[in-house]
């Protein structure tokens, strides 16, 4: 089944739009409409949530949009997303406060 390649195109660009920490990277991997440094091939769109640390290396989330997420609104979709970035800050946060 192919993925709404249109909704994901709408979400690419609101995702390049989004005001986030220069701390965070962003890569969208969407096959077919937005496939910028994307090393992993998976059978379904999605973005790499990265943390770019002093070094440029950090930890990183995936969040995969499997056909669950495909009748999904493209807010709802940016909501996983950001869900993800701030996940993954507070994950950090809590490191640093150890």
């Amino acid at each position: 089944m192919e993925y709404p390649k249109e909704k994901f195109k709408e979400l690419a660009r609101r995702i390049k739009s989004m005001a986030i920490s220069p701390e965070i990277d962003l890569a969208i991997c969407f096959p077919g409409v937005e496939e910028a440094e994307c090393e992993d091939k998976e059978e379904y769109p999605y973005v790499l949530v990265s943390y770019l640390g002093d070094d440029g290396d950090g930890p990183s989330k995936k969040v995969v949009f499997n056909e669950s997420y495909w009748n999904s609104s493209v807010e709802s979709l940016l909501g996983a997303i950001m869900h993800q970035v701030k996940s993954l800050m507070e994950e950090l946060q809590s490191f640093e406060g150890e």
